[in-house]
């Protein structure tokens, strides 16, 4: 055999041995270094290959919050002298913004007779529009304006009525008392003048109240009791036992009872049987 064959198998075969005696070495290293914490409670911290070690069912989450001083919070598990059990600190969460830098106004249904609106306006847009206004600046209030505008495609001035509230300076929000149910509504909110010119800052979005009263429509696919409980108790070809039938007949009796019969009330989807 060529001499340069066999050198590539003995070098092959020597790579192998030190693959197999790393391997080795490794299991026999951390075999004693668990035998040793086991036994010893030290841990070989100068071996890089040994990680941080986790604590299971330790995760901090009965810990309380420290205080704005600085110091240690209590623990729900009070700890022995000597010992500190590290406190996490949670962040801080910042309160909200008094604006967000909008300029709108939104309109709300409370009720079939109230509105609700609240609105933000950015004090750049509010400037021009005084400074537009001139010598009526200083007399200007700002109004809520709201249009009644049902069935109607609003474009700003064919609206069925309006009508105006004047609201405070830092004002931003208003419940609005319309007193018409089933309607359609816009709300407006600018500055008027005592000439009666209005300037609009912003438009809502539209709104419909409610009607009032009990809806006229009725599901014709519901199915009365009466006509449920004939159903039931009529005779079928699968020939239900008497059991059966007297448990649902004495159901029924005691919704009957009770005052349950109205004239349209919800069909049940299903029965079993025995």
């Amino acid at each position: 055999m060529d001499k340069e064959i066999l050198k590539e198998i003995f070098l092959l075969t020597l790579e192998v041995i030190k693959v197999f005696c790393e391997m080795l070495w490794k299991k026999t290293k951390g075999f004693f270094c668990l035998i040793w914490d086991r036994f010893f409670g030290v841990t070989d911290i100068s071996s890089p290959e040994r990680g941080e070690e986790q604590v299971w069912g330790d995760t901090g989450e009965d810990t309380w919050p420290v205080s704005p001083k600085g110091s240690l919070a209590r623990t729900d598990n009070p700890q022995p002298p000597g010992e500190v059990k590290e406190v996490v600190r949670t962040p801080s969460i910042s309160e909200l913004p008094e604006d967000y830098g909008d300029n709108r106004v939104v309109l709300m249904v409370r009720d079939t007779e109230c509105l609700f609106a609240y609105w933000e306006l950015r004090k750049e847009i509010l400037d021009n529009i005084l400074n537009t206004l001139g010598s009526m600046a200083h007399s200007a209030k700002i109004v809520l304006r709201v249009y009644d505008v049902t069935d109607v495609l609003f474009n700003g001035n064919n609206a069925h009525t309006y009508f105006d509230i004047e609201v405070t300076d830092g004002t931003r929000s208003w419940y609005i008392h319309t007193g018409k149910p089933n309607r359609s509504f816009y709300a407006d909110i600018g500055f008027i003048t005592p000439n009666g010119t209005f300037r609009l800052i912003a438009r809502s979005n539209p709104v419909k109240t409610p009607p009032s009263g009990v809806s006229e429509v009725v599901d014709e696919t519901w199915m009365s009791i009466e006509a449920l409980y004939a159903e039931i108790s009529a005779p079928d070809e699968f020939g239900s036992s008497a059991s059966v039938r007297k448990r649902v007949h004495k159901g029924w009796q005691e919704i009957l009872k009770e005052g349950v019969s109205s004239p349209e009330a919800p069909r049940v989807s299903a029965i079993s049987k025995e």
